[in-house]
């Protein structure tokens, strides 16, 4: 814009001075005729000049029209590749999340699996734990009923009333 401003005001100079040198000069002179010649080349000198200024600025505008364009698709590449980076991130997430729920789902299993083992031993060591304490009960029971019917056979013999909850249990002092 500006230098449309400046080539306007250097023309419009030019043709001043052109026009003031046309009233000194008689028609028909050598000068005259120079003036003329001087003329037509400044007038044929500005129109190369405006179309090599309006082919300038078209060539300019193509070339930002290409660099434009070689901007959108370097955008639209970089776009497609963020989205394949994207892609690729999303897939291996995927991949590691399922390969993180299948270990977690395994180590529950050995877990569980642990768990009912060891629930299963401290069951069958508690069956035997029971087992025991009920032989031994049992075993109790059967001594202390051959203690009592000891000491009432011997109490029969000497003629003494045996306790009507047995000798052990009276001796013990358990009821």
């Amino acid at each position: 814009m500006q230098e449309e401003e400046q080539a306007s005001a250097i023309r419009s100079e030019l043709l001043e001075r052109l026009r003031s040198l046309e009233g000194a000069q008689s028609p028909g002179s050598l000068a005259d005729l120079s003036y003329r010649r001087a003329r037509e080349s400044l007038e044929r000198a500005i129109e190369e000049a405006r179309t090599i200024r309006l082919n300038a600025m078209e060539d300019a505008r193509a070339t930002r029209e290409r660099e434009l364009s070689a901007m959108v698709e370097s955008l639209r590449s970089l776009r497609q590749s963020a989205e394949t980076q994207i892609e690729s991130v999303l897939k291996a997430a995927e991949i590691e999340a399922e390969r993180l729920k299948d270990r977690a789902q395994a180590e529950a299993r050995e877990i569980v699996e642990r768990a009912n083992s060891e629930a299963a031993t401290v069951r069958a060591e508690g069956a035997a734990v029971r087992g025991s304490a009920e032989a031994r009960l049992r075993e109790v029971e059967r001594l202390e009923a051959e203690f009592n019917a000891l000491l009432r056979q011997g109490a029969d013999r000497l003629g003494v009333k045996s306790p009507a909850e047995g000798w052990w249990a009276r001796l013990t002092g358990r009821k």
